[in-house]
């Protein structure tokens, strides 16, 4: 049993060294995959826009420290908001390079508010941002409300922490498939 825990206690400890550097792997599983996540996106948005043009800049989000999440009522099959920070984004980390794997499961988890306005389709597009335990990294998980909900009247301000809990699945946009929780509860929390 000593042998057992001192085993996972390795493991948890490289694959936390590991989280960040992983990320260049993981991102070229997804491209291989043409699974795209919300980092992909809000990245390739940065970079590819124009001056002049409408899409949504990203602002720095909020310190860890800082945040006081929503307690969200809602039965999952997979609780992120009950892992360490490590293991949350390892989880995603999975949701992104084997997607189908999670396709139809119920997840909750809990992050901060972003979005970014597609400027050619005029497309909203939610996320909920997940760092890793050492804010260096973060992973967003696309979410679609169950309510009709219009931004920005009825959403909180980006960087504001949120609870979010909803039902797996993959979608295409053209020749790339990207992952997002559909039919999603929301909750709002503090800074």
């Amino acid at each position: 049993m000593k042998r057992l825990s001192v085993l996972m206690t390795a493991i948890l400890l490289a694959l936390s060294a590991a989280g960040c550097g992983a990320s260049q792997t993981t991102d070229a599983k997804a491209a291989g995959n043409k699974t795209k996540t919300v980092s992909d996106v809000l990245s390739a948005a940065k970079e590819t826009t124009a001056p002049g043009t409408t899409a949504t800049q990203i602002p720095t989000q909020v310190p860890q420290a800082n945040l006081t999440y929503p307690k969200l009522d809602y039965k999952a099959e997979l609780d992120l908001t009950s892992m360490s920070n490590t293991l949350i984004y390892s989880e995603v980390s999975n949701m992104m390079t084997t997607p189908n794997d999670y396709n139809g499961k119920t997840v909750k988890t809990n992050g901060t508010f972003d979005v970014y306005v597609d400027p050619k389709t005029d497309t909203y597009y939610y996320a909920c941002i997940i760092q890793d335990a050492t804010a260096c990294c973060s992973q967003g998980i696309e979410f679609v409300p169950k309510k009709d909900m219009k931004y920005p009247d009825d959403f909180p301000e980006v960087g504001t922490p949120i609870a979010i809990g909803g039902e797996f699945e993959t979608y295409k946009e053209g020749d790339k498939q990207y992952i997002r929780l559909k039919n999603a509860e929301v909750a709002i929390g503090k800074v």
